[in-house]
């Protein structure tokens, strides 16, 4: 087998001839060119290790020759050969990118050397290309693995679709796409679990319906199928996951980087990626069955806590793309007992709970004295008017000031409270440290009345210069129509002093947007406010004179009460304290005899 092969060219025959000679000698297979336009030709139809020119030759000259092949093949070695007179010619020629030259009369051994030289350069370089790419096939391999293995770390179905899909966007350099599983177990037909990068306005199939698969889409259908490009005017990519037996789900991938259609590179990439998906996949419908065959509490009959988080992450699918709202509510039984007795106090506490709450919340055991619920379609406010009614059926076991033993009651509302489970959670738990160290438990307060709990406020509240009244008036009714979509409370008695300021802010408000509750504690009835959203009632109704006002929504709860001295405000007592805030406006709303749900 010859060493390489060595296209000789020069106009000169008997030069020619010599090239031959000397290196068919060496070991290599040479073909010979009389002049540049034949060595073009030649290039055309195959290729050689190194082309061996003379400089000095009539039409395409060799230094042109070189510019001319390093323009069309940038690696080709080629050495030139001049006389001495022309070495000027020869430097330019190695500026255009020659590897080596020569001088005429030609010196076989140092033409052998060179060639030695430039084919030990040619194979260094092949064995540093072939290193890097393997290695880069490597790191891909070792990337993949990584990632691959991250699948692995989660058996919630939510979480896992969405780890596949970006996955897969990512392997794909693609801007976006769709996955749906077999969620349920059903594996003829497919819930939408996860979306990326979608234009606006959008919307994917909730299901797919395994039986009226378009026909373009049939191929995806058939047991060890591969990743699918169907002749569509957009590229996508549809890949299957199957681990061994049916169809477990199905990933879109569309929306490409540059709009370049997908080739079947990109399915060899899809296809490996999709191998230890399948099996993640698959491993977490077996644990979602194993799951939903023992959803029930054995203790309390009431559902597990991952029946309940399952029934969460839905919900969280579902208010994210139709707008739709809900709450979820935890209580916690600081009273229950060890053993036996525990175990039937935890049974009549879940009881309990199921009776108060509506038919349509789900009622969970999530820990040995916790217990959660979760509130369809309600937002925070009606969470913490079902809350109130829990507290009330658990009353007897309202831990005493000072004591850490009894009922503890929280609500979190999505999405203003957190956007996944997670961030529900904690606040949830946030809340229920709120609750224990509310002013409202410690000092023994709740259920206490209206006028009680605001003459608290100005033992316990935080002081505040009395000038400030009107700002915070101003605030709290420019954040009711800030706010004009959300449930609320809002309690002002503003006094002579800023009944002026607190009508134009009331007068602002639409009536027929704004959902805040508002009462207008004032002997003053300004036929400016007839229309508005707005209860007027006198001070003597509610049992107290001096100027206070309260907000109580999904955001922060604020209350305060003046101190007057000759119908001027001298200080306030302000609070942010969420329970008190809580007990005051709805003990406003017991009093007055109001039904919150505007």
């Amino acid at each position: 087998m010859a060493k390489a092969r060595i296209l000789a060219v020069d106009d000169q025959r008997y030069f020619r001839a010599f090239l031959e000679d000397i290196l068919r000698g060496e070991g290599y297979e040479v073909r010979s060119a009389e002049n540049g336009e034949e060595a073009l030709q030649y290039l055309e139809t195959g290729t050689y290790d190194v082309i061996v020119t003379d400089v000095v030759m009539p039409g395409i000259s060799g230094t042109e020759l070189v510019e001319r092949v390093k323009a069309r093949r940038p690696e080709q070695d080629i050495i030139v050969v001049t006389g001495v007179g022309d070495v000027r010619t020869a430097v330019d020629a190695m500026r255009s990118g020659a590897s080596d030259y020569l001088l005429k009369p030609l010196d076989p051994t140092l033409l052998a050397r060179s060639l030695e030289s430039i084919l030990q350069r040619r194979r260094l370089r092949h064995e540093h290309a072939s290193l890097m790419a393997e290695n880069l096939e490597y790191l891909g391999a070792l990337s993949l693995y990584e990632r691959s293995m991250a699948l692995f770390s989660t058996y919630a179905l939510g979480p896992l679709a969405s780890r596949v899909l970006d996955g897969l966007c990512l392997e794909l350099r693609a801007e976006g796409g769709a996955i749906w599983l077999a969620e349920s177990g059903d594996t003829d037909r497919l819930t939408l679990l996860g979306t990326r990068g979608l234009p606006a306005g959008q919307r994917e199939p909730e299901c797919l319906a395994l039986d009226a698969m378009p026909e373009e889409l049939q191929p995806l259908l058939e047991f060890g199928a591969a990743p699918y490009i169907p002749p569509a005017p957009e590229p996508a990519l549809w890949v299957p996951f199957r681990d061994g037996g049916p169809l477990l789900g199905l990933a879109r991938i569309s929306a490409r980087k540059g709009a370049r259609s997908y080739e079947d590179t990109d399915r060899g990439v899809a296809e490996r990626f999709a191998r230890p998906a399948s099996i993640a996949i698959a491993n977490a419908l077996r644990h979602h069955s194993l799951e939903h065959r023992s959803f029930r509490d054995p203790v309390t009959e009431s559902y597990t806590a991952a029946y309940l988080n399952d029934f969460v992450e839905s919900e969280i699918r579902k208010a994210g793309r139709f707008g739709r709202v809900f709450s979820l509510l935890l209580l916690e039984h600081g009273g229950l007992a060890a053993g036996p007795a525990g175990d039937a106090e935890r049974a009549r506490t879940a009881a309990q709970l199921s009776r108060v709450l509506r038919g349509t919340d789900l009622v969970a055991a999530v820990g040995k004295n916790r217990f959660a619920a979760l509130l369809p379609e309600t937002d925070a406010l009606g969470a913490t008017i079902l809350k109130r009614r829990v507290r009330e059926v658990f009353r007897p076991y309202e831990p005493a000031a000072g004591e850490d033993d009894g009922i503890r009651v929280a609500t979190a509302a999505f999405p203003f409270d957190g956007r996944d489970r997670d961030a529900l959670w904690e606040r949830l738990d946030r809340r229920l440290v709120e609750d224990h160290e509310s002013v409202i438990r410690s000092a023994g307060l709740r259920g206490r009345p209206f006028p009680a709990l605001l003459e608290a406020l100005s033992q316990y509240g935080r002081f505040l210069a009395g000038d400030a009244f009107g700002s915070i008036a101003r605030f709290l009714l420019a954040e009711v129509d800030r706010r004009a979509g959300e449930r609320g409370i809002l309690g002002i008695a503003p006094g002579p002093a800023w009944v002026s300021a607190v009508r134009d802010g009331l007068t602002g408000l639409d009536p027929a947007t704004t959902r805040c509750e508002i009462v207008l504690v004032s002997d003053v009835r300004p036929d400016v406010v007839a229309g508005a959203p707005v209860t007027i009632v006198s001070p003597q109704r509610v049992g107290w004179r001096s100027p206070f006002l309260f907000y109580y929504t999904e955001g922060p709860a604020y209350a305060a009460v003046a101190d007057t001295a000759k119908g001027t405000i001298t200080g306030l007592w302000q609070s942010g304290d969420r329970g008190f805030v809580e007990e005051i406006a709805f003990q406003l709303q017991k009093a007055l005899g109001m039904s919150i749900g505007r």
